[in-house]
């Protein structure tokens, strides 16, 4: 005898094996990408956020400062994860959030000029590391910007921080334009 199955089933189902599909057809796409990212696994060097924002309210320079993330002389850039209603993505060890620009092509940035002005990317000289719940430490690496500075990138996308957020904590970036997004600790885009 068949066993009837209703359309109720299908119609939670089908949209959830789609979604999955996808997830698994972007996450392939973003660890076969381009070259220029490799994980970040050399001596410990000056890391630097050289464009990270600096806010006027809390009076610190973009090159050292806590709120941009930079550390002093032969330390390692640091980053981990933090977790609000947004829910869990990653920041700098200072607790700044970090986003991903969905115009970005695989590692290679998109974002300069104005755009990095507003949107500064997350720069090191030395080794970065990555800790907190659920990350997946494969998944860091850095990629060559068009200036010859190394950004770095998790699950495949460039990092970034945004000048908005004027301190630790702040996810005011958080879908602007439709095209700026948290990133999660398992690389996923938090639309």
């Amino acid at each position: 005898m068949l066993r009837r199955t209703s359309l109720r089933t299908f119609g939670v189902g089908l949209p959830l094996a789609g979604v999955a599909m996808l997830v698994a057809a972007c996450s392939s796409s973003a660890s076969s990408s381009s070259a220029t990212a490799s994980p970040t696994t050399g001596a410990t060097a000056t890391p630097t956020a050289s464009a990270a924002p600096s806010s006027a309210a809390s009076g610190s320079a973009a090159s050292g400062s806590a709120a941009s993330g930079s550390t002093s002389s032969g330390s390692t850039l640091a980053l981990k994860t933090a977790s609000g209603k947004a829910g869990i993505w990653l920041t700098n060890s200072a607790g700044r959030a970090l986003y991903v620009y969905t115009k970005d092509k695989g590692t290679t940035s998109e974002c300069y000029g104005a755009c990095a002005t507003a949107w500064p990317p997350l720069t090191t000289t030395g080794k970065v590391t990555i800790s907190g719940k659920y990350v997946v430490s494969k998944d860091l690496g850095v990629t060559t910007r068009s200036n010859g500075t190394k950004q770095v990138t998790y699950g495949g996308h460039p990092l970034y921080y945004f000048k908005g957020d004027a301190g630790p904590g702040q996810t005011n970036g958080q879908g602007v334009g439709g095209v700026w997004f948290l990133v999660g600790p398992v690389a996923n885009v938090m639309k």
